[in-house]
């Protein structure tokens, strides 16, 4: 007897939301920890090279506006993640069994 094709199971969209916005969080605070040593020169000590415009840019808005980014971001996994947990039955992970 041949069988059916199986559709597709279509994952829960709020994971996949998660994943982008905890990713992006982590991203950011590890150039939040970075961003104090980049054009750093402690003691004198000769740099191999110089960071160019755009990391100093990019160094110079995370010492401003870091904190709220990831403010905003923890809050957004946050409610993403409840989200996530909330709608979580309506996706289910495996097809329905269709007999012995």
């Amino acid at each position: 007897m041949a069988d059916r094709p199986r559709k597709p199971l279509f994952p829960n969209p709020f994971y996949v939301v998660l994943l982008v916005t905890s990713t992006l969080f982590v991203l950011t605070a590890l150039a939040y920890v970075v961003s104090p040593y980049v054009g750093a020169n402690p003691n004198g000590v000769r740099q191999a090279a110089k960071p160019g415009q755009a990391s100093l840019a990019l160094a110079a808005w995370l010492d401003r506006h870091g904190p709220l980014a990831l403010g905003v971001e923890f809050v957004l996994m946050l409610v993403f993640g409840l989200l996530a947990m909330a709608t979580d039955q309506w996706f289910p992970s495996k097809a329905p069994r269709t007999g012995p």
